[in-house]
C-alpha cells in the first residue's frame, strides 16, 4: 500500500491473496451445473446514497431462465492501478461461478476501478455501494432473493462483514483473512492508509469494526484465518463467530495453523463449498 516504489510487505501479502483468491477451485458446485455460454456483463449503478456517483460492477450468469443463488465477491486494498472488481473477470472467478450454476457477481468498491470515490476504507460509502449492487440483484428474476452471499478477502471481508449487520435476508457470508476490530491495528501501512481514506477518530474506527456490532448479523458466516497471519488477528475471527453464535446464529471460525494472510484456495474449498452449498440452498424458497 506505499505510494513509492518499495512495496511494503502488507503490499506484497495482498497481491498473493488476491491470486490466490481468484483461482476458480475456490468457487462452490451446487448439484446441477447449466449449458456453456454464459455472457459477462460490465455495468454501472447508481450509488445509493449519491446517484451523481457510479459503482461499477462485473457480473455472469448462467444459461436459462433460472432463477439461481448469487454470490457477490469483494476484493481486497489494491495498489494502483486499482482494477476493482474487474481482477474477478481476468481470474476467472465470475466464468467459473456461472458455469457451476450461480450468478456471479464483482462490485469495484468506490474509489476501486471505475467505480467513483473517494475510498473510505470498508466506510459508509463502501457499505452503501455494495447494499445497493444485491438489492438491485435481488430484483433480478433471475435471482433467488434469499439465496444471496457475500464472499470477502482481506479488506473485502471487512466490507462484508460490515454490510451484513445491516442485511439480515443474507443467505450466507464467507469472510476470509479479515480484520474486525479496526482499533488493534498498529501503526504502519495499514494504518496510513486507513488515515489516508478518512479514518480519524474512534467512531470511524467502531463504524468499521464488526466485533461491535456482531448481535446484528444474522446470515450463516464462515470466518476463515491463518494462525500465521500477521496483518490480522486470528483471535478476532474466533471473537466474531463466538458473538455470533451468542445471538443464535450460525457461525464457524476455522484457523489454519500453517498458513498466514495467504491461505491457498483447495484449502478453503473444503470449507467454503459444503457451506455455500447448504446455506444458499437452505434459503431457496419452496
Amino acid at each position: 500500500m506505499n505510494d513509492g516504489p518499495a512495496r511494503s510487505k502488507w503490499t506484497h501479502a495482498l497481491i498473493a491473496v488476491a491470486a490466490a483468491l481468484l483461482l476458480v477451485s475456490c468457487v462452490p458446485k451446487p448439484a446441477s451445473a447449466p449449458r456453456e455460454g454464459a455472457v459477462l456483463h460490465h455495468e454501472f449503478l447508481a450509488h445509493p446514497d449519491d446517484r451523481t456517483r457510479r459503482v461499477e460492477i462485473f457480473w455472469m450468469r448462467p444459461v436459462g431462465a433460472g432463477p439461481w443463488p448469487a454470490i457477490v465477491f469483494l476484493h481486497g486494498q489494491q495498489d494502483a492501478p486499482r482494477q476493482g472488481g474487474r481482477v474477478f473477470v481476468d481470474w476467472g472467478v465470475l466464468a467459473a461461478t456461472a458455469a457451476r450454476g450461480y450468478v456471479g457477481i464483482a462490485v469495484s468498491q468506490p474509489g476501486y476501478g471505475d467505480s467513483e470515490g473517494p475510498a473510505d476504507f470498508c466506510g459508509p460509502s463502501t457499505q452503501g455501494a455494495v447494499a445497493g449492487v444485491i438489492e438491485h440483484f435481488r430484483s433480478q428474476a433471475f435471482v433467488i432473493p434469499g439465496s444471496v452471499a457475500i464472499e470477502g478477502i482481506s479488506h473485502g471481508a471487512v466490507v462484508a462483514a460490515l454490510v451484513a449487520t445491516h442485511d439480515a435476508r443474507l443467505g450466507a457470508i464467507v469472510l476470509i483473512s479479515g480484520v474486525y476490530d479496526l482499533s488493534a491495528i498498529p501503526p504502519g501501512p495499514i494504518a496510513d492508509a486507513m488515515r489516508r481514506e478518512g479514518v480519524v477518530t474512534r467512531q470511524d474506527l467502531d463504524d468499521r469494526s464488526a466485533l461491535i456490532a456482531a448481535d446484528r448479523i444474522k446470515a450463516a458466516t464462515l470466518i476463515l484465518n491463518g494462525a500465521k497471519d500477521d496483518l490480522t488477528f486470528p483471535d478476532q475471527a474466533r471473537a466474531l463467530a463466538a458473538r455470533i453464535q451468542a445471538h443464535g446464529t450460525a457461525a464457524k471460525a476455522v484457523i489454519y495453523s500453517e498458513f498466514g494472510h495467504a491461505i491457498p484456495p483447495p484449502v478453503r474449498a473444503k470449507e467454503i463449498d459444503p457451506f455455500l452449498a447448504e446455506h444458499l440452498a437452505r434459503a431457496r424458497p419452496d
